[in-house]
């Protein structure tokens, strides 16, 4: 391979050669070896395929023909806003498309080939995956199954900053040093419109000169920022855009003359919302008008779009929809996917006019094309982004730019920059303004135009070693969105699920403990989450006026709260316990489960003005992720859009009336007998209902494949139905590490011997593949090989067997796997009680006891970093960073393990070792704060698939 086949790889992928910038990069950064620091090309002219360049940089990597180091395996595309449609992902997923598709022989096929070699993966593997980052409470916010695989990762800035600073928001504490290493080495971070996550890529910037996992051998994080408003970079070398170059491009020629005239329009706060709505009416009355209406906060969106579809005069008779990011993706999906179809740059051109009313949500990661567009005025450079959303491909020849500006005296969101901005274009616009891409590059912009950067903290190697520290978190832990998002700008999120059964009949809250049995029963998924900034949602729960929200995070300070009500939220504690909490209580990147009656959201997004209960959509969430759940209580029919059956009621009084086993089976097929034939036939879901008739078939092949239900944890919770329809490339995110009891079931037993053998060839592999010194990737199998020997223990035996010492001690071997249904938590959790283990027992615990008896036992020293490979036993679970957690175990006994033909016996308990903090700070010196995160990702990482596969 060479640079010349570039041109090749993207007529494959795409159907069309590259631009002349995109195949410079290629050639620049082969010949220097680096990626570059800012890539400077206009709206339209294919900033996306950055993703292509860093395939093909990768391939080129792995087969020699560029410097090594310089592909990276793991390809991030951020952007600073909640992704509507995620132009992004679906990129992605082409050139993956292309490469598995391949025929032997072709450019393509070529990569695909080199990219599998990268992971050992066989002819037929997937080459390359495409994810977007998910937030969750479980395993299966899990999103990379091991470090050595090639993939393109989309994200917002809150998603990729949070977890590469080890405090992934939605993520649990055992899941951020996993996330941290695969963001923080042999990564390329690609930042779209970089201007507008400034504090982020400097924190990035300080945390690279920081830390270095040099020692691994593995590339760092390189940082590339992409912009068409561009701004000067001190590190690096910039791709630069020639223009001349481009205008001899066809393509490139047209897109950079697309006409569009813009024009400026004086308002007032008081007469905006009529001025707006009024002009995208008259632009509408043209046939085939596509009218794209940007405000700059939500209020002001549902305002025009209220003022829209209320006009009775017929000149608008246009389909009116609302577009905002503050909504749950469930929601959002198929007003983004009409919106796509109506409004994509490749759309079908029809005579029917549509308006769009939309938030800052589609300056960046989705593909518009408006014939014109009715805008606030806004920063410069958010407006040219919006300006970049009209005649995209510059197939119209009138398209039209209005500028309705409001003249507050105190503007929302953008501040003075905005009333400067008007300033200028009230001179600059008074016989209409050229605003296609390429005289944008020649506007002389006055300064002050854009919004104010934000204060940027210094970060400090105190604030990354608190950081590093997940297990457990130290008390007085840095607040990371100042790192961000800058501290001016700090306007702080939260994630906020609606749910069912919450309360009690009365419309009394439930116990925590009820409460968080019945979340936990279906667990969250970032699909029915809306991401909120924190002062709107203690405001709402407070009742207080609602906060002017944007779908930027760009005003507001740090929410201080006054007032009380008796609104409470769930929210899980440290300890893994859920809590009650008042507004007051919640903190910046919290995670809460609200009850759907409080309302707050519609069908457009959040709206705390709405008191109407809220859908409760995490069964259709659950089944989008491969695992079909429902809930069989009274809201069962709403959730689904559908009329309950009337028996449905009855068999549930029956299951709660059984008590003899045999009665309960019976019952239990007749549950789900009744919810197949329910849910037969040709069935259609309610208006507003997400739920489709295609998910609705879905939801009845999965129940045809086998049901079984299941009462919960806790005799309290409502009985859930349960099917077994994970797919198997998806198992390895089942795997959950919440109890000794969770991480050690498998649908059929495993035996102790067989499964350290399969982790440890696993984790070899993966180190092998990473390209690690020999004396590391020896550590690693070690690791691996002795990671479970803790669970030799009696009372861990007599778990795995039920409960059952007898059992364990009649065992020919013992066990790492139980057999026990991994969906069947009610029967672990009764083993767990019967086997007589401390509450939150950990066996890395025990294990890391007698790895460490192995080694003082052994007459030569041990051939590698005995430290390491102790904290990598003892955090193969994700504890011990720095401290195992503290167990009470009044009981004493003995251990005897077999660790390399050598016998050996230790007591139990053991206190908590103070002395684990002090290894932990040598080792983050040693082998860096992500490179020692990496290490144990292999360990863990391997253990988790092999796990799902059977071993």
């Amino acid at each position: 391979m060479n640079v010349g086949d570039f041109d090749s790889f993207m007529r494959q992928v795409h159907g069309h050669p590259p631009f002349p910038w995109q195949s410079q990069v290629v050639t620049e950064a082969v010949e220097g070896g680096a990626w570059p620091a800012l890539v400077d090309a206009p709206t339209g002219l294919g900033k996306t395929s950055m993703l292509d360049i860093a395939v093909f940089l990768l391939a080129m990597s792995a087969g020699g023909e560029a410097p090594v180091g310089l592909g990276r395996r793991r390809i991030y595309m951020v952007v600073d806003r909640r992704i509507v449609v995620d132009q992004a992902e679906q990129h992605g997923r082409l050139i993956a498309d292309a490469l598995d598709e391949a025929e032997r022989g072709t450019i393509c096929w070529e990569i695909a080939e080199r990219l599998r070699s990268l992971s050992s993966a066989r002819e037929g593997d997937p080459a390359l995956r495409v994810v977007k980052m998910r937030g969750g409470t479980t395993w299966d916010a899990a999103w990379l199954s091991r470090p050595d695989l090639p993939a393109i990762v989309t994200g917002t800035v809150n998603q990729v900053g949070s977890r590469l600073f080890f405090r992934g928001y939605g993520v649990s504490a055992r899941r951020r040093p996993i996330d941290a290493a695969l963001v923080g080495t042999d990564s390329v971070i690609m930042i779209d419109e970089a201007h507008l996550a400034q504090a982020f890529t400097a924190a990035l910037a300080s945390a690279s000169e920081l830390d270095s996992s040099e020692v691994l051998g593995l590339p760092s994080t390189s940082i590339v920022h992409l912009s068409a408003t561009a701004v000067e970079q001190s590190d690096g070398w910039s791709a630069q855009f020639d223009e001349e170059a481009h205008r001899l491009n066809v393509t490139a020629d047209r897109r950079l003359r697309a006409a569009k005239t813009l024009s400026f329009v004086d308002s007032s706060e008081k007469t905006i919302v009529k001025e707006v709505a009024g002009r995208a009416a008259e632009l509408a009355s043209r046939p085939g008008a596509r009218v794209l209406v940007v405000c700059n906060t939500v209020n002001r969106a549902r305002e025009v779009h209220d003022a829209l579809i209320s006009r009775k005069k017929p000149s608008c008779v246009a389909e009116t929809m609302l577009l905002m990011g503050r909504s749950r993706p469930l929601d959002r999906e198929r007003i983004a996917e009409r919106v796509t179809e109506l409004f994509g740059a490749e759309r079908e051109q029809t005579p029917v006019s549509v308006i769009l009313v939309a938030t800052q949500t589609i300056e960046v990661g989705i593909d518009l094309d408006a014939t014109d567009m009715v805008t606030e005025t806004a920063a410069w450079d958010a407006l040219v982004q919006r300006f970049g959303r009209v005649n995209r491909r510059g197939d119209f020849s009138d398209a039209t730019v209005t500028v309705v500006e409001d003249n507050a005296e105190k503007p929302p969101v953008y501040g003075q920059a905005k009333s400067r901005t008007a300033a200028f274009l009230r001179a600059a616009a008074c016989d209409g303004l050229d605003v296609s891409p390429l005289a944008l590059r020649h506007v002389d912009v006055p300064s002050g135009l854009t919004a104010e950067p934000p204060l940027l903290p210094v970060l400090l190697p105190a604030q990354l070693d608190a950081w590093a520290r997940t297990g457990p978190a130290p008390s007085n832990d840095p607040p990371l969105d100042p790192y961000l998002h800058g501290i001016k700008k700090a306007t702080t999120q939260v994630t906020v699920a609606w749910r069912d059964g919450l309360v009690d009949a009365m419309g009394e809250l439930l116990s925590a403990r009820e409460a968080g049995a019945a979340v936990d029963a279906l667990p969250v998924r970032s699909e029915e989450c809306a991401e909120l900034s924190l002062r709107a949602v203690r405001d709402w729960l407070l009742n207080k006026k609602p906060s002017v929200m944007a779908d930027v995070d760009e005003f507001g300070d740090i929410p201080f709260s006054e007032g009380e009500s008796d609104a409470r939220v769930l929210r899980r504690a440290a300890d893994a316990d859920w809590q009650w909490v008042a507004a007051a209580a919640l903190r910046p990147g919290d995670a809460i489960v609200v009850p759907s009656r409080y309302g707050g959201l519609d069908r457009f997004g959040w709206n705390p003005v709405d008191h109407e209960s809220v859908r409760d959509v995490a069964e259709l969430a659950s089944l989008r992720r491969g695992r079909a759940v429902l809930r069989l209580d009274p809201e069962l029919g709403d959730r689904l859009g559908l009329e309950s059956p009337p028996v449905l009621a009855e068999s549930r009084a029956a299951w709660s009336n059984a008590e003899d086993p045999t009665e309960r089976e019976e019952v239990a097929q007749h549950l789900v007998e009744t919810v197949r034939e329910w849910l037969s036939g040709e069935i259609v879901p309610a208006d507003g209902s997400p739920w489709t008739a295609e998910d609705l078939a879905d939801l009845r092949k999965a129940l045809s494949q086998g049901a079984v239900v299941s009462d919960g944890d806790d005799a309290s919770t409502p009985p859930a139905l349960l099917l077994h329809t994970s797919s198997p490339r998806k198992a390895w995110q089942g795997v959950d590490e919440g109890t000794p009891a969770d991480s050690s079931s498998l649908n059929r037993r495993v035996s102790l011997a067989d499964h350290l053998k399969a982790v440890a060839a696993r984790s070899g592999q993966i180190a092998d593949n990473l390209g690690l010194p020999q004396e590391l990737s020896r550590v690693i199998v070690d690791a691996a090989r002795w990671h479970d020997l803790g669970k030799v223990d009696r009372r861990f035996q007599a778990m795995l067997f039920g409960g059952s010492e007898i059992a364990a001690e009649l065992a020919e071997e013992p066990l790492a796997k139980s057999g026990m249904p991994q969906d069947d938590r009610a029967q672990r959790l009764r083993a767990l009680r019967l086997s007589g283990l401390p509450r939150g027992a950990r066996h890395e615990a025990w294990s890391e006891t007698i790895v460490a008896a192995h080694l003082q036992s052994l007459e030569e020293p041990y051939p590698g970093d005995e430290d390491l490979l102790r904290h990598l036993v003892a955090s193969h679970h994700g504890h011990d960073r720095p401290l195992l957690p503290p167990v009470d175990d009044p009981g004493t006994h003995t251990v005897d393990a077999d660790v390399e033909d050598v016998h050996v016996h230790v007591s139990l308990p053991t206190g908590v070792r103070l002395a684990d903090a002090d290894r932990f700070v040598e080792l983050n010196a040693r082998y860096g704060r992500w490179g020692l995160a990496l290490l144990e990702t292999i360990v863990r990482c391997a253990d988790m698939t092999v796990s799902s596969e059977g071993s």
